[in-house]
């Protein structure tokens, strides 16, 4: 249940530990392997007030997903509450995770959806922006997953970034 390191004659000793049978004691690396089997990802992706929709990731089955938010920045240039917004879904149901009457385009705000969502076969997770009558503006949509297979197919943008750090370098 604990290590100590002792000297014999000040040299240093190897130690072995072996896989943990409680919680106090330490794990090995093939129990921290078997631990990380499902892993937390995060995706981001920012999009613009006309994007359309496109794919954000594969999902493998087993793959949950525990929340969805989408960040507003700036209101929308002349959009409205009601013709402009973003679903976020998948292939199956395109608003599984926010839906058309979830948020306002024209507030800044961050919108979140805590509805949890396990897939029993793979998946891709897709995004739609309809555009109604906005004329400029952005969001970010962040996808928080639980699984051991992700595949991004859309990096987004890294305009944001580029504009606002310095350390970039020259990124054109």
């Amino acid at each position: 249940s604990a290590i100590g390191f002792y000297t014999s004659g000040d040299a240093l000793q190897k130690i072995a530990v072996a896989n943990a049978t409680v919680s106090t004691q330490a794990v090995t690396k093939a129990q921290l392997d078997a631990a990380s089997e499902d892993l937390v990802q995060h995706i981001t992706v920012d999009v613009d007030y006309n994007g359309g929709s496109a794919n954000i990731a594969n999902v493998a089955a087993g793959t949950r997903v525990l929340s969805v938010t989408v960040e507003i920045p700036t209101a929308w240039t002349s959009g409205s509450s009601t013709g402009d917004f973003i679903e976020v879904g998948d292939t199956s149901n395109a608003s599984r995770f926010i839906r058309a009457g979830d948020m306002d385009v024209t507030k800044v705000g961050q919108y979140h959806s805590q509805y949890q969502y396990e897939y029993s076969s793979a998946g891709v997770l897709r995004y739609a922006i309809t555009n109604g009558a906005a004329s400029g503006g952005t969001a970010t949509i962040s996808i928080v997953v639980a699984s051991d297979s992700v595949s991004v197919t859309d990096y987004g943008s890294i305009n944001n970034a580029q504009n606002s750090n310095n350390d970039l370098g020259n990124i054109s």
